[in-house]
């Protein structure tokens, strides 16, 4: 081991790091450019995010044209929602269907009847809904619909009357449903609210009411938020669980594939110097190449095939490249069984780790610490001034 040697394997490292940023920013712009085009086609068909905003009930002040807020009693909720994951090109969507069912009581305390006028958003003015129902006292109403401007209508309460508006549809959403249970006063009495979801990954997006309860069930998950007065400006919301997006993560593994090489470099340069092996810069080459060809195979494999069976043909390959080359090119001394552990380690496990989210850090730091601490145990013999004299 020599200066000049020191350098080439330097050069070819760089060299290689080069080749997974470009392969690492082309995954992404591939990944992004489809994004953004397949995206519109995908809220075409399902929608945006749905945000349903509670009804709003007014009644005229007597002697003027002004309209005051009625604060319902009670606001009964049942919302129902099934996940369906769909791939457009590299990117998976979490679309989901969505059933909605509300009752709102309306009482007057007054000495007088009052018209309230109900007046009932769609979420959106481009969705398409199904079974759309409205019954006041449980018998239903014929009434406009108008997705641009909303369901209106009026119902007559007598004095000490108490009655009750239903409203009722399913639709269909992209990521996140929301639902604002306050309107201007911000108010909500007799809050009572349940979700049930087909998925156990529950999340709830930053700035919405947390629920009061959760239970996890077979079936999936029950949700719920009671109150007997609240006063909120949050909305109620869940996120729906997004799956691993093929496209992305292989742009990810292959900005992090340096680190993956430098440590397999040092294993062999390691295994060498034990070893007293002439291990050649154009060994390395190939070597990178075949570490290379991993991350190659899997960004273009997963366009046709699943993920998983993508990362174990492109780790069945680069892994038989790279052992079958240096055995061949080192002879029977070189402990090819080491070898293949470490690509296995370094390679495989520490790409995969990706596949895990917020595992990718803590496996990087356990394998430094781990290589750091074989490699110092096996060389703290070595004579340096020998290793290094030309």
């Amino acid at each position: 081991m020599n200066a000049r040697r020191i350098l080439l394997i330097i050069a070819i490292y760089v060299l290689g790091v080069s080749g997974w940023v470009i392969l690492g920013a082309a995954s992404s712009l591939r990944s992004a450019s489809t994004a953004a085009q397949l995206e519109a086609a995908v809220r075409s068909l399902w929608g945006a995010p749905v945000v349903q905003q509670a009804p709003t009930f007014t009644v005229q002040v007597p002697g003027s044209q002004r309209f005051r807020e009625v604060i319902p009693r009670s606001n009964r909720v049942t919302v129902e929602l099934h996940l369906e994951q769909r791939r457009k090109g590299l990117i998976w969507y979490p679309t989901f269907a969505s059933r909605f069912d509300a009752s709102y009581e309306l009482s007057n305390d007054e000495a007088v009847a009052q018209k309230v006028r109900v007046h009932f958003p769609f979420p959106s003015r481009t969705a398409t809904y199904d079974g759309f129902s409205i019954w006041v006292d449980g018998v239903p109403e014929q009434v406009d619909v108008d997705t641009v401007d909303g369901v209106r209508k009026i119902v007559q309460v007598a004095p000490g009357e108490t009655r009750t508006f239903r409203v009722a549809y399913r639709t269909r959403g992209l990521g996140e449903w929301r639902y604002r249970p306050a309107t201007e006063s911000g108010r909500v009495r007799g809050l009572d609210m349940a979700v049930t979801t087909d998925f156990a990954a529950v999340d709830f997006p930053e700035g919405s009411l947390s629920p009061m309860s959760l239970e996890v069930t077979p079936q999936g998950t029950q949700l719920g938020w009671t109150a007997s007065d609240l006063i909120t400006r949050q909305d109620v919301a869940v996120a729906m669980p997004e799956k691993l997006n093929p496209g992305p993560l292989a742009a990810r593994m292959s900005f992090f594939a340096p680190v993956c090489l430098l440590f397999f470099f040092v294993l062999i340069t390691a295994i060498g110097v034990l070893r007293k092996l002439d291990i050649h810069p154009m060994h390395y080459l190939f070597v990178t190449a075949g570490f290379f060809a991993f991350h190659l195979l899997f960004a273009y494999l997963v366009d046709h095939v699943n993920v998983h069976v993508a990362f174990g043909i492109a780790s069945l390959t680069s892994v038989a490249l790279v052992i079958a080359y240096l055995r061949g090119a080192l002879g029977k001394a070189f402990p090819w069984q080491l070898a293949t552990l470490g690509q296995l380690f370094y390679l495989v496990l520490f790409s995969y780790s990706f596949f895990l989210e917020g595992m990718t850090g803590l496996t990087v730091t356990l394998g430094s610490v781990l290589t750091l601490a074989v490699v110092m145990y096996f060389t703290a013999r070595l004579d340096w001034n020998q290793v290094f004299a030309r």
